[in-house]
């Protein structure tokens, strides 16, 4: 149990709130496990409906990843959407889509309507395509139009250079419905609302064992317990052994961001628009000008979390690699985090067994598609609602868990090697 990575999110935290250690046995119609931005949709989205709901953190409200990523805001899935179709067909893939929409939406909806203070919200990302790669941007923004509804908009490598004083980059997108905000702080106004709606949250409360069999289920932790007809199982990348089915399918794998010194005209010469970016590789780097002029940047994934030193000092030789002029730059804070990936790269939300729900797998795009699984879980919980089924038709594949973590960073090397390869044979 512990308090929060140091991290520019722990430093400037405005949405107050600390909950107690649960201390004894209770019970609720439902449990949620995991204190991150699925626990919280799920338990919101049925406090929002009347229903009991408890909710247990092991560590402190947004953790985890919830309060660690870029603070990138987007639609969307773990996968492209060609992939999607792929696997699950154009129709499927466009209830899927249409489904992260709603999940982007009602996530707006609840920081106008509850008031957080998540912010400055910023608006518009670009995702860029590498230099001497063909990722035909112009095709892809045709098929969001005419198959999922969703204007994108494409920039020749002209306009690209216009605005980003780099050389690694050839055309792009613009994503007007990619918004910027403050993670950490979005997670604790979720659960402020929650507290408001009658749910009961308890920090510092570790699960030890859930219990399936008999009328109810019995929720394990170090100072009590819960009982209750319903558990979701919302942990992410610290699922550890709670549960064996989710935990051989979760591999668990370390990203990485740090946050310059304030930069001054130096940023706004590199980065000349007020946007997001990342870019079409693997690993993605992905960064944002952050109001006070400093810069924010992610990147890097690895089954292992370096110390902050040598953390800081990898990144910003990646950033460095981009934008030469900021390689004096003096890093403030670097820190990592885990994310929970499933070998299909698609979000899990569904109905394991009998009375026990599980939230996973978001990969990336997890500020708005968790809260789409919040929806979908609770709908299917309080009303017998099944369009969860959609997220759970690909199952929870054998990954090996955290010893799956090998194999998982050899197909990113390799990965990102074959992209490497492949562009300098362009060049």
């Amino acid at each position: 149990m512990s308090e929060y990575v140091d991290s520019f999110y722990s430093r400037t935290i405005a949405e107050p709130g600390r909950w107690p250690a649960l201390d004894g046995k209770i019970e609720a119609e439902t449990c949620v496990i995991g204190g991150g931005l699925a626990g919280l949709a799920t338990a919101l989205d049925l406090a929002e409906r009347g229903r009991s709901v408890v909710l247990l953190e092991a560590n402190r409200i947004g953790w985890g990843a919830s309060g660690r990523n870029g603070g990138f805001m987007s639609p969307g899935l773990g996968v492209g959407v060609s992939a999607l179709v792929e696997k699950m067909g154009l129709h499927k893939a466009q209830e899927m889509y249409a489904l992260s929409k709603m999940g982007h939406a009602l996530v707006r909806e609840r920081i106008a309507s509850y008031g957080i203070d998540c912010g400055p919200l910023e608006v518009g990302g670009l995702r860029c395509a590498m230099a001497g790669r063909e990722e035909n941007l112009e095709e892809y923004c045709a098929q969001m139009a005419r198959d999922f509804d969703t204007k994108i908009d494409y920039w020749p490598a002209s306009r690209v250079q216009d605005a980003l004083a780099t050389k690694r980059y050839a055309d792009a997108t613009y994503n007007p419905n990619t918004w910027r905000l403050h993670p950490l702080n979005l997670a604790r106004g979720l659960a402020r609302a929650l507290d408001g709606k009658g749910g009961r949250l308890f920090e510092q409360t570790r699960v030890t064992g859930i219990e399936l069999h008999g009328a109810r289920r019995e929720v394990r932790t170090s100072g009590g317990g819960v009982r209750a007809d319903h558990v979701v199982l919302a942990c992410g990348g610290y699922v550890g052994w709670l549960h064996w089915p989710v935990s051989v399918a979760t591999v668990p794998m370390a990203t990485f961001v740090m946050v310059t010194e304030p930069l001054g005209d130096k940023l706004k010469a590199a980065i000349r628009v007020p946007f997001a970016v990342s870019d079409i590789q693997t690993p993605t780097n992905y960064y944002r000008p952050l109001a006070d002029g400093r810069l924010m940047w992610g990147g890097r994934i690895l089954t292992w979390q370096p110390g902050p030193e040598r953390l800081a000092h990898a990144l910003k030789r990646d950033m460095a690699s981009f934008y030469p002029d900021l390689a004096e730059a003096r890093v403030e804070v670097a820190w990592g985090g885990l994310m929970p990936f499933v070998r299909h790269r698609l979000p899990v939300a569904g109905q394991l067994a009998d009375g026990i729900w599980c939230a996973t797998g978001f990969g990336g795009l997890g500020l708005a598609s968790t809260t789409m699984a919040g929806r979908l879980l609770a709908a299917g919980i309080a009303e017998g609602d099944d369009r969860w089924r959609l997220f759970s038709a690909a199952g929870l594949p054998f990954s090996g868990g955290v010893f799956g973590r090998v194999p998982a960073q050899f197909v990113y090397w390799r990965d990102a090697m074959f992209q490497r390869h492949a562009a300098h044979k362009r060049l």
